[in-house]
């Protein structure tokens, strides 16, 4: 009877933590995806759009260890309470901004705010599976982060006719219902206490104390850095790269669709995937497909043959993304598994917005210039991995 009982329970947790994936990216992808839209037609200027949104992505990448470290210190697990504050200050926002007559820099302000609990909320997403399943309560991640994708996917192409035929405010009542989900979601979690070591020489450590007792650890997320800023530049530039065969915006979003959906069809296949390949194997496999996706997207002689190297993100974020949830629940202490997984996001989103400004400045130089630069971060990334992944800090 009991283990019935511990099988259904396991059942009704992969299903909530599968709608919180869809609830999450859903409302996260359609507010970063369509920002740039949003910002541009409340009348502020395009470098104006650019500095709140570089602002609030590095912003996310301060507070997530920050938030981290509250999270590890708590006595009993706060991440789902966390999550759904960050979620309701989101739901704020986006209902602010349904007020009439805002000037356009109030607008920025709370559409900026907005992104940055959005992007905190990334590590705490990851650390909500980590910390159930330390604390033996079995979720599915594969499942879960397959529909998240697939929630992605779709959000993007939905939003964009939703747009086109209704207007932004349509956006933004789409987004709080999304969040408002998400927040009932979250508040049906079972409270669990926070997962401890049995070590007594563990401790949970400071920011500078983490990099410090991790040094390895830290240095595998800087490989993990280095492919962020080349899937990023690779993907919010993928305008600037079709364009010389004659592409438009509608390439680009054929082509980050097939990225998509090749992504969520692998990570269904996460789990399985890890029981055959260590974590280690899978961050190596991330970081040669990504470094393989680079040079071939150099020599690409046209939009079809874009179109097949999407296919490539089966083996590279689609193994990238579950394997540095893996990698942080394996070689960081359970005190500071919270703190780990903010760093492993951080430094993926860290990446990802310095990715998006040197894209800027490498284009103006030339479409080869960024290309071949692209192929320098995924290499940098790349040989980071191998060096690192097998080395183990002491604790």
């Amino acid at each position: 009877m009991d283990s019935r009982k511990r099988v259904v329970s396991l059942k009704d947790l992969t299903l909530r933590y599968s709608l919180t994936q869809l609830t999450f990216w859903a409302s996260a992808t359609g507010m970063a995806s369509f920002a740039t839209t949003f910002l541009l037609k409340s009348g502020l200027p395009s470098a104006v759009v650019g500095t709140l949104l570089a602002m609030a992505g590095l912003l996310s990448c301060v507070t997530q260890p920050v938030l981290a470290g509250w999270a590890d210190k708590a006595k009993h697990f706060p991440v789902p309470g966390m999550m759904a504050a960050l979620s309701a200050i989101c739901s704020l926002c986006c209902l602010m901004l349904l007020i009439r007559g805002m000037p356009p820099l109030a607008s920025g302000l709370l559409y900026g705010l907005g992104l940055w609990c959005s992007d905190a909320m990334m590590p705490l997403l990851n650390a909500l599976y980590v910390g159930y399943n330390q604390g033996n309560h079995r979720i599915r991640f594969g499942i879960a982060r397959c529909i998240g994708s697939i929630a992605s996917a779709l959000i993007a192409l939905v939003l964009g006719h939703v747009i086109a035929a209704m207007g932004l405010t349509w956006m933004l009542i789409l987004l709080i219902l999304f969040r408002i989900l998400c927040i009932l979601l979250l508040l049906g979690y079972p409270k669990i206490a926070a997962v401890r070591s049995e070590k007594k020489t563990a401790s949970v450590c400071t920011v500078s104390q983490f990099f410090r007792r991790y040094r390895w650890y830290c240095a595998a997320m800087a490989g993990v850095l280095f492919l962020g800023m080349f899937h990023a530049m690779n993907e919010n530039y993928l305008i600037a790269i079709v364009a010389p065969f004659g592409g438009d915006s509608s390439q680009v979003g054929t082509a980050l669709f097939i990225s998509c959906m090749a992504g969520a069809g692998m990570l269904l296949f996460a789990d399985k995937i890890h029981h055959r390949l260590s974590t280690a194997w899978m961050l190596r496999i991330a970081g040669l497909s990504f470094l393989l996706k680079s040079i071939l997207f150099y020599f690409a002689p046209g939009i079809s043959t874009i179109y097949v190297l999407e296919l490539l993100q089966m083996t590279s974020y689609a193994f990238l993304n579950p394997a540095q949830i893996y990698f942080a629940g394996e070689r960081v202490s359970k005190e500071d598994m919270v703190k780990g997984q903010a760093f492993s996001t951080a430094a993926y989103s860290l990446g990802c917005s310095a990715g998006n400004f040197s894209g800027g400045v490498l284009l103006n130089a030339g479409l080869h210039t960024l290309l071949l630069a692209g192929i320098g971060m995924a290499l940098a990334g790349t040989v980071l991995l191998f060096l690192t992944v097998d080395k183990q800090d002491a604790r």
